[in-house]
């Protein structure tokens, strides 16, 4: 699975080399669903809230603007969400 770039853009431009290592889903509804073979399944909606994404070169950028590397849903960098969804396919 392809690595997806660090959004994080420095203010004279140039972009960070790093790359999302972790994500973190604020206010997200899990579930488990038991099923009838007796097996349970993994759910995970949207969070209602944000996310705080974290670069393999500098953590969260903390320090350099206020919520850096905070996203809601519909601002994500392209692609993560739908890697982020493969995850609970299985």
């Amino acid at each position: 699975m392809e690595a997806i770039q660090c959004p994080f853009v420095y203010s004279r431009g140039k972009r960070c080399s790093g790359h999302i290592i972790r994500v973190e889903a604020f206010k997200a509804d899990l579930e488990w669903n038991f099923n009838a073979d007796g097996s349970w399944s993994f759910a995970c909606g949207a969070p209602r809230s944000h996310y705080h994404l974290f670069c393999s070169e500098k953590d969260n950028h903390a320090g350099i603007r206020e919520d850096t590397l905070k996203y809601y849903a519909d601002t994500l960098p392209a692609g993560l969400w739908d890697k982020l969804k493969m995850t609970f396919s299985g």
